[in-house]
């Protein structure tokens, strides 16, 4: 008898535990099934209300105490559940808040093959790509034509900037300055990989961060903003 009981218990435990993880990997599904209503919700707490009925009956009165425990542990869990899955999204929101306040230009590359972009706490989007080979710190900015890379950022990139002649006037925050035309061989941002990418290189202390310019972003088949998120689509 002692068996079974343990044997039906397992079962329950691993029919929960499915149903957990089943939660958890396929929300896009549960979304769509139950979307305007709150029932996955109530699927959910009606599922821990069952389990530590069973568990209680299967138990029997002589362990009381410990199905009283499991009912608040389990009861724990459905509250868990239900508050998580009710501030899906808002939670969501505070997770790009937090990735964009700990760890700024970080480009993560999705299973779709596009790559997504947190807004930094300043409320820019930052980007940290690598212009042939060498990493390099990005601010995005559509009203830029083209890509604009700082003196320093141009040096390191390989380009031979005491070559490069300033003939081009551009209107920046600080004011009218003259830049360098040029090309990026190699472009990377995360797994998205542009080649010969027009670029302007300026002059040295004219420019704090490199720029990435409309002359990178055209190239994209899209990108998008969705909220404190930037997604690029290659």
């Amino acid at each position: 008898m002692q068996f079974f009981r343990g044997l039906l218990i397992g079962a329950l435990v691993l029919a929960m535990a499915g149903g957990v993880l089943a939660y958890f990997t396929d929300v896009a599904a549960i979304d769509t099934t139950f979307e305007g209503s709150d029932e996955a919700p109530r699927i959910v707490a009606l599922s821990a209300i069952a389990f530590v009925i069973l568990a209680s009956l299967i138990v029997g009165p002589p362990r009381l105490r410990e199905v009283l425990r499991a009912t608040a542990a389990w009861g724990s869990l459905a509250v868990v559940l239900i508050v998580g899955y009710a501030y899906r999204f808002e939670l969501a929101t505070v997770g790009y808040r937090v990735l964009g306040a700990l760890a700024p230009g970080l480009a993560v590359s999705q299973a779709d093959g596009s790559v997504l972009v947190v807004r930094d706490p300043s409320g820019h989007f930052q980007i940290k790509g690598d212009v042939n080979g060498t990493p390099v710190r990005f601010l995005v900015d559509t009203g830029a034509s083209a890509v604009v890379l700082t003196r320093e950022d141009a040096r390191r990139s390989g380009i031979d900037v005491d070559s490069l002649s300033f003939t081009v006037p551009v209107s920046t925050a600080n004011g009218r300055t003259m830049v360098a035309p040029t090309r990026i061989d190699d472009l990377r941002l995360a797994d998205i990989r542009l080649g010969d990418v027009r670029t302007f290189v300026a002059q040295e202390g004219s420019l704090e961060t490199s720029l990435l310019g409309m002359s990178a972003l055209s190239r994209l088949s899209s990108w998008t903003v969705e909220g404190d998120r930037l997604v690029l689509n290659r």
